[in-house]
């Protein structure tokens, strides 16, 4: 009797009607109601009747928890009856609705818009309304799945061991788009002396936006970039002058975003204590308040994936089923690794924290870059682990010494 109801009167009344009604109910007592559930809410949506729509738009008004209302969105979205669905979202889109329902709203006029233009304009209005990054990757994601595009592996460039010398923003070119599986470096430190004295620190970062630009460029699709950095700080120009302290990984995040990179994860590397600048000793000398400053036994290892209209599963796929990791794995995103001090490089990779990477982050046979090498570890420590290095170095000492070790020059 009830569904024989539902479909005599229009959908707007039953907006209406329920609306009035939607702030009586408690939502524990909905829970509490044996028929509303996520299971039955997905029943009625794979039960493509009419009946079954006009019920579950009255449902949507009345007070549930999220986790019922999203699932209530979404059976609506696989009714046929567009012109009642088309009417509920172009009504509801742009209520002020939590965006967990705004997602499966937009997801609805996504797939309904193949074959009616009016979830097009929908779709449309609703990615000009909100300027939501999570809707725009649905839609992207959306239109290479109905594009069917496939990866198609890029005809290799890079057969042995090699090393671009000079500038990466240049040197660079001459690699092809998309030859490069993962991307690991650090960049060089903000007035570093031995590659350039930037006039400001707003050069400096420009500057490495240039690199990262070029490494979105030779990264494939779906691949990852990771960065270690750290807070610098300058030397004062006098006693009566203050240092300045830079938050570089707060700011290259923002310049991997324009890159066309993408936030994964962050990585903390843990150092022992020992190992660091003693920057607490004045606080211990004289315990006044407003002169602490603790040491830093952590750097960032900031983890991150070029913009692609897929999952990574798909990167995935495209290896051999059995390629696995084998012994221990870090459950943590706290990675303990003593560092690595040489008399010839101030900054040098701990071969650990490099093996940590590869395994976490590549293939067997995948080609792996470092556009700063320095002394060239990554490099290295990727032959051992089966992966082929692309190297780029500008320091001509530094470059002559990785010629000399096995790498070729491009």
């Amino acid at each position: 009797m009830l569904n024989t109801f539902f479909n005599e009167i229009s959908t707007d009344s039953i907006i209406e009607s329920t609306r009035f009604k939607s702030n009586k109910k408690n939502s524990k007592k909905n829970l509490s109601s044996p028929e509303i559930t996520i299971e039955y809410i997905k029943k009625l949506g794979l039960e493509r009747k009419e009946s079954n729509l006009n019920y579950l738009i009255k449902l949507f008004y009345e007070d549930f928890e999220i986790e019922i209302k999203r699932e209530i969105v979404s059976s609506i979205g696989r009714q046929r009856q567009n012109d009642k669905i088309y009417k509920f979202l172009n009504k509801e889109a742009f209520n002020n609705h939590y965006m967990e329902l705004v997602y499966q709203m937009f997801r609805t006029a996504l797939y309904k818009s193949k074959k009616d233009d009016r979830f097009i304009i929908l779709r449309d209005r609703m990615l000009e309304y909100y300027k939501n990054e999570v809707m725009k990757k649905m839609f992207e994601y959306y239109e290479f799945k109905q594009k069917r595009k496939t990866i198609k592996p890029e005809p290799k460039q890079i057969t042995k061991p090699s090393l671009l010398i000079g500038d990466n923003r240049i040197t660079l070119n001459k690699i092809r788009d998309k030859q490069i599986q993962l991307i690991f470096t650090s960049p060089p430190y903000y007035n570093a002396r031995i590659y350039s004295d930037y006039k400001s620190y707003e050069e400096y970062l420009n500057s490495m936006l240039e690199s990262l630009k070029q490494c979105h460029r030779i990264l494939e699709d779906g691949r990852f970039i990771l960065i270690n950095v750290s807070p610098v700080i300058t030397k004062r120009a006098g006693r009566e002058f203050e240092s300045i302290r830079y938050p570089i990984h707060f700011d290259f995040h923002k310049i991997l975003q324009v890159s066309g990179f993408y936030f994964i994860d962050e990585i903390i590397w843990i150092k022992p204590e020992y190992s660091v600048p003693n920057r607490i000793a004045g606080y211990l000398q004289t315990k006044k308040p407003l002169s602490y400053k603790p040491n830093c036994i952590t750097e960032s290892v900031m983890v991150y994936r070029k913009n692609s209209p897929f999952l990574l599963d798909k990167n995935i796929k495209a290896y051999d089923k059995n390629l696995k990791n084998d012994g221990q794995i870090d459950s943590t995103n706290c990675w303990y690794i003593s560092p690595k001090s040489d008399k010839n490089h101030p900054a040098v990779f701990p071969s650990e924290l490099c093996e940590k990477v590869l395994k976490y982050y590549s293939f067997e046979n995948d080609i792996v870059c470092d556009p700063f090498a320095g002394s060239g570890t990554f490099g290295k420590v990727a032959i051992k682990m089966n992966r082929m290095p692309l190297l780029c170095e500008q320091n001509k000492e530094y470059a002559e010494k990785l010629k000399k070790s096995g790498f070729y020059e491009i």
